[in-house]
């Protein structure tokens, strides 16, 4: 998947370099000169505000100023110029200085709006560095870009709007804009139709959002104080994280967006009304030493629009997140819509026997992963038995356990049943609360069939609940029947979902209260020990709204049809698929008329004849002379329907031969290698003979993707290992004593291109950081002897030296840090070696990993350089 959105990233990029390319008359469009074939734009930034730059392959492209002061561009535009109109094919770009950025907490917002919802726009933002030179001998001093807009720039994130979402906003923090890394930023926006667009940016030391008259919010308006010079706000009661928080980015205590509440187990449910798309509700649950086997806590669903899709955490002693090393239990997702299985509300179980289960405070986490907000309550309950036994049975506080009164019912917590089903006696089961699987057997199924090859089994059932008429249309999950030779084994899972075992399974939803639901079942269906299998599913599991509780009807009866429909000389009996003939005409078909001395059959008549050998059935027809059935050959060949070892058959044209497809005529199929080292798409050929249909043993161009962390050659026909590093960058290797700052190792290359010769150095604290970059924190500056670490193309990195506290005085600093200089200088040698990602992620990699995954994308963000970031909240970064 991430091969698959890089490539569709790039795509757009390519898109937005059409646009910046297109050809004009004049060379680079009398905006810049000719270099080795190619256009160096002179003015790539406006030169005043009076003035207008130009970037693109043809230097073609206008750069307006943007001034992050919540300005709309159509305000600020320079004199005699229009500079909010984007039609398809004419992109506009702007400018923005961030140096101020680096120097506080700083947090920058961009609103983009289309005025019109025939357009599609895309924004795309180009992070650089705008470098001042003063010539001596006039004094003028010209402001000139590392990098600008172009079909060869990497844009570093992009903002869309749609017809749906005609608005959309980004939220950037410094530390993801590279902590002083950059200074200069350009923003480029392209439509698929003409439109005029709001564009705004702010930036601030809290964060904000950025509304549409130019105002902002701080703090989600709820911060008591207007400054954070820490870059988070100081939130009031029930904003506020617990006192003993481990600071985590993307929960929402840095801007107000979350609540903490605490949640008494037995207690009234607390309501969260209207949780917001990408935002955190957090309870806190006390878990007593004694007296306690199971916590379960639900986030129960009152209201919900398209796209609400809720997911719940828990955690001990913090509250969680998103990310595998952020929570102790997470919860399936609950969606609005999307599958049959889903109901917006979702659950939770910490059982004693769990290896996370430990007595203290625990945190409810629910975040909303969807679009759309949803109203729900939340709730806890203490038991001393899992489940309290379901109702049915009486528990043991002393060791959890339960011992189940009702027969039926199923260990450990008697909620689940198991019944043996009659053939054609339906079952009723009244409802209960906390139904999440039942499951049912036949004995001695082909016993019970009077005719193996006329009959089939059929599967009816229907379900009712207690409490309201009906379900909120918005309430998507519905009980499912299933059918499988390995359905006994079936477990419940995680908030409510169900382990399914590796087996042909038969699924049926129940779709509508009341109604009833039909479905057939082959014989393959029957397990080895001549029984069939069922269960139902029930993923509502009673944290519905209304807390219904489900009763539900289910019968196991057969269903047949008659050979030959009986000659037309006798009744069928749609039950059993056997004719009972009308004399004097007898046999299985009714074809033999008794009154004819040495008939045995009529003609017509026909008898079915398996072959084994052909994979189907052959209907062999009456002689002329009624004496018997023919012998020789295959009449009419019917073949086998779909099976365990098989899937389904036709015949070869008219040839008296059944065919196994192995793939569907027009549709390409992914396919794995047998290493496991890449999946592609092949193209499936069906032969004009009629023979099966088969994958062409090819991939598609442009279908390979590399799995088990390989990745494409540079030509796209390989997978292979990554290298070690990319030359330039930076991974962490250890913290200075006493919070002075990091040091990291760097990657250098022994060969230039060779990325088989390219290793992280070895700093080490006792060697005095040798090797190792060494970046100082506010308040501390670098000092001792420093060396240089060359690099393949003869530059070098400064390397080596300690962190020491700074001598001047307080307030800001003036100038440019020793730590800056690193990173200007890192830049610098990065982009002239065409490493420009792997520069930034080595500049961002330390507060990544030390926070975990921040905010990436709220409505419709894509981040092409910073890895996949549709997770908010996560533990672990994808690089």
């Amino acid at each position: 998947m991430r091969a698959v959105s890089r490539a569709l990233l790039a795509l757009g990029a390519l898109a937005l370099c059409a646009g910046l390319a297109h050809a004009q008359d004049a060379p680079c469009s009398g905006h810049g000169q000719t270099v080795d074939g190619k256009c160096a734009c002179t003015a790539a930034l406006p030169a005043d505000d009076a003035s207008v730059g130009y970037v693109g392959d043809t230097c073609a492209t206008p750069v307006h100023h943007l001034y992050l002061n919540g300005q709309d561009v159509s305000e600020t535009c320079a004199q005699g110029h229009v500079c909010n109109v984007v039609a398809p094919g004419d992109p506009v770009c702007f400018a923005a200085n961030i140096a101020d950025l680096a120097a506080g907490s700083y947090h920058l917002s961009l609103l983009l709006v289309s005025n019109s919802v025939d357009a599609a726009v895309t924004l795309r933002g180009l992070l650089t560095n705008f470098t001042a030179s003063t010539d001596p001998a006039t004094n003028v001093t010209t402001v000139t870009p590392l990098a600008y807009p172009s079909s060869t720039a990497a844009f570093s994130f992009a903002l869309h709007t749609t017809h749906d979402t005609p608005s959309s906003q980004l939220q950037l923090t410094r530390r993801q804009l590279g902590y002083g890394a950059y200074t200069g930023l350009y923003l480029c926006a392209e439509s698929t139709a003409s439109t005029t667009i709001m564009l705004r940016g702010a930036q601030h030391s809290c964060p904000h959002t950025l509304l549409p008259n130019g105002t902002l919010e701080l703090c989600s308006g709820r911060g008591s104080t207007d400054t954070c010079p820490h870059g988070a706000c100081t939130c009031p009661p029930p904003y506020a994280p617990p006192a003993n928080w481990v600071q985590t980015a993307g929960l929402g205590f840095d801007d107000c967006s979350a609540t903490l509440q605490q949640l008494a187990p037995g207690g009234t449910a607390v309501p969260v009304p209207g949780h917001a798309p990408g935002t955190w509700a957090f309870f806190a649950v006390e878990v007593p030493a004694t007296g306690a086997a199971h916590l379960h806590v639900a986030a129960a669903a009152t209201e919900a629009t398209q796209g609400g899709s809720l997911a719940m955490f828990l955690r001990f002693q913090q509250p969680p997140g998103e990310g595998e090393t952020q929570h102790d239990l997470a919860s399936d997702v609950a969606a609005t819509t999307g599958s049959w299985a889903r109901d917006a509300s979702v659950h939770l179980d910490l059982m004693r026997g769990d290896a996370a289960f430990r007595p203290g405070t625990w945190y409810v986490g629910v975040y909303n992963k969807g679009s759309g907000p949803v109203t729900h309550a939340v709730s806890a309950a203490l038991y001393a038995c899992p489940n309290d036994c379901g109702g049915r049975g009486t528990c043991a506080a002393d060791t959890g356990a339960c011992t189940c009164a009702d027969a039926t019912a199923l260990a450990p917590d008697c909620v689940a049943s198991r019944y043996e089903l009659k053939l054609g006696q339906p079952l009723e089961v009244a409802p209960r609360p906390h139904l999440v699987l039942d499951k049912f057997v036949v004995k001695g199924v082909k016993a019970l069939l009077a005719s193996a090859a006329t009959q089939r089994l059929t599967v009816s059932a229907t379900f009712n609940t207690s409490g309201a008429a009906s379900l909120p249309a918005w309430v998507t999950g519905r009980p499912v029947v299933v059918v499988s030779p390995k359905a006994d084994d079936a477990a419940p899972g995680a908030g409510g979902s169900v382990v399914w075992p590796e087996a042909p399974v038969s699924r049926m939803a129940l779709s509508e209260r009341g109604a009833q639901y039909t479905m057939s079942v082959g014989p393959w269906m029957v397990g080895e020990d001549d029984a069939l299998h069922l269960a139902l599913w029930n993923p509502l599991s009673g944290d519905t709204p209304t807390g219904a509780a489900l009763g539900y009807v289910l019968l196991v009866s057969t269903a047949g049809s008659c050979l030959g429909d009986c000659s037309g000389h006798g009744t069928c009996d749609a039950a059993t698929g056997t004719c009972a003939c009308t004399a004097p005409f007898a046999g299985g078909d009714c074809s033999v008329d008794t009154s004819s001395s040495g008939k045995v059959c009529a003609a017509g008549a026909v008898q079915p004849v398996r072959r084994e050998d052909l994979r189907g059935t052959c209907w062999q027809a009456c002689k002329a002379d009624g004496s018997g059935f023919e012998t020789e050959g295959c009449g009419e060949l019917t073949c086998d329907g779909k099976t365990a070892e098989h899937g389904n058959l036709r015949r070869k044209g008219t040839e008296k031969l059944c065919v196994e497809d192995q793939c569907q005529q027009g549709a390409n199929t992914t396919v794995v290698d047998a290493a496991g080292r890449s999946a592609c798409q092949q193209a499936c050929t069906c032969p004009d003979d009629g023979s099966a249909c088969v994958l062409t043993g090819s991939c598609l161009a442009g279908t390979l993707v590399c799995l088990n962390g390989l990745q494409l050659s540079k030509d796209g026909s390989i997978c292979e290992s990554p290298p070690a590093c990319a030359e330039g960058s930076l991974k962490k290797a250890y913290d200075l004593g006493g919070s002075a700052g990091s040091a990291f190792a760097v990657c250098t290359c022994a060969t230039a291109a060779d990325p088989a010769s390219c290793a992280y150095t070895s700093p080490s604290e006792a060697g005095g950081n040798t090797g190792g970059v060494v970046s100082c924190l506010a308040g501390f500056e670098r000092q001792g002897p420093m060396t240089p670490t060359r690099l393949s193309d003869g530059s070098s990195v400064v390397t080596g030296g300690f962190c020491v506290a700074a001598q001047h005085g307080g307030g800001r600093r003036r100038g440019v840090s020793g730590g800056m200089v690193f990173f200007y200088c890192l830049l610098s040698i990065v982009l002239a070696a065409g490493l420009v990602v792997g520069g930034k992620y080595g500049l961002i990699w330390w507060e990544q990993y030390k926070y975990g995954r921040s905010v990436f994308s709220q409505g419709y963000v894509s981040w092409p350089l910073f890895g996949n970031r549709n997770n908010a909240g996560g533990g672990a970064d994808d690089w």
